[in-house]
């Protein structure tokens, strides 16, 4: 009697489930994003050097509570969060201290990929939070991985929720529940019809959106979740397919012909280059490098907006001297490292 009553305190409060219960219970994996959170319809919102960015950490750990809320009234054990934006913080863009105790973060001893890493066969489904529309698309900050590339595979334009699909597929895990606005709903709809979804607003174009209510938002999400939970034994995860192709798309041919510097792919047309690998991973793992390698055409804008400045032009000088001082006496010019972290949150 006292254990029943201690458990029966514990959910009341919203304390942790003894492990014993969890263990019997499904393991969900909730991700989050950031663009797709409520409260945001600007893009200085989702970037940690910004000042707005403190407000809509508030947001988003807001739609995250609702989700897991959802989740856990739908039967949940154990749920793992996983911050999946990258805003350049060092620390994970949800405020922990104001997180749902009943979920943990993720954290790691060593750097990791959050959409390559962490799904594993012991998750029962995903649930994905403040996503966006594909790259290309009229959605709210609409992309796919970062700014400047597009993904296809075998055929089909994907958002990150399918990347995150797509890998999840290597163990049978499905994803069941997503939320965003409404032009990401559509493409749910399209590419996983038994998901729930909640929205949270509607985008007017790729740089504002009409925002729900913070309490409809809300409300929206953890009835989702919650319907999401109920049907868990009937959403399937993606069909793994025998190859993949990947054709990625790039926003000009300077970036295309980079990309191309990568060995085995072939040019689809000027800003597209293609691929085929046996697995999603190996396919993705390429996908990355080559975002790795196509950033690098960023710097030449940098350059020409430094160029057409009186000041930029001592810069660009002081930057040249520099790098001539370096590889005359590289000990001398010692870029400082970034600090490294004690653990990882996969976005650091």
């Amino acid at each position: 009697m006292i254990r029943v009553a201690a458990l029966v305190v514990s959910l009341v409060l919203g304390g942790a489930i003894p492990l014993a219960a969890q263990a019997s219970k499904p393991k969900i994996l909730l991700y989050y994003d950031m663009e797709g959170i409520s409260g945001i319809n600007r893009e200085v919102q989702t970037g940690f050097a910004n000042p707005e960015y403190q407000e809509a950490r508030k947001f988003l750990t807001g739609d995250v509570n609702a989700a897991i809320r959802g989740i856990a009234a739908g039967g949940a054990g154990t749920i793992v969060v996983t911050d999946a934006h990258g805003s350049g913080n060092p620390d994970p863009d949800i405020l922990l201290d104001q997180m749902d105790k009943r979920a943990t973060f993720e954290w790691r001893s060593t750097p990791f990929d959050n959409y390559r890493d962490t799904p594993d066969k012991s998750f029962a489904a995903i649930v994905c939070i403040g996503m966006h529309a594909r790259a290309n698309t009229p959605g709210f900050l609409a992309h796919t991985w970062t700014i400047h590339p597009a993904f296809r595979v075998n055929g089909l334009d994907i958002s990150e929720t399918e990347i995150i699909a797509h890998s999840a597929a290597r163990f049978g895990v499905p994803v069941i529940m997503v939320s965003g606005d409404d032009v990401l709903q559509k493409q749910v709809a399209e590419r996983l019809p038994h998901a729930e979804y909640g929205l949270v607003k509607r985008a007017k174009g790729i740089m504002d959106a009409d925002l729900l209510t913070q309490a409809q938002a809300q409300a929206n999400i953890e009835s989702a979740a919650h319907r999401a939970m109920a049907k868990l034994g009937s959403i399937k995860p993606f069909q793994v397919a025998p190859e993949y192709r990947f054709e990625m798309g790039w926003q000009n041919e300077a970036q295309a012909d980079l990309a191309m510097l990568y060995p085995g792919l072939m040019r689809v047309n000027p800003t597209t280059v293609g691929y085929t690998r046996k697995g999603f991973i190996d396919g993705y793992d390429v996908a990355v490098a080559l975002i790795r390698i196509t950033g690098a055409e960023q710097a030449r804008l940098l350059q020409q907006i430094l160029s057409e400045r009186p000041e930029g032009k001592a810069v660009m000088a002081e930057f040249e001297k520099r790098v001539l001082a370096r590889w005359a006496d590289p000990a001398a010019f010692k870029v400082a490292a970034r600090p490294k972290p004690t653990r990882y949150h996969g976005a650091n």
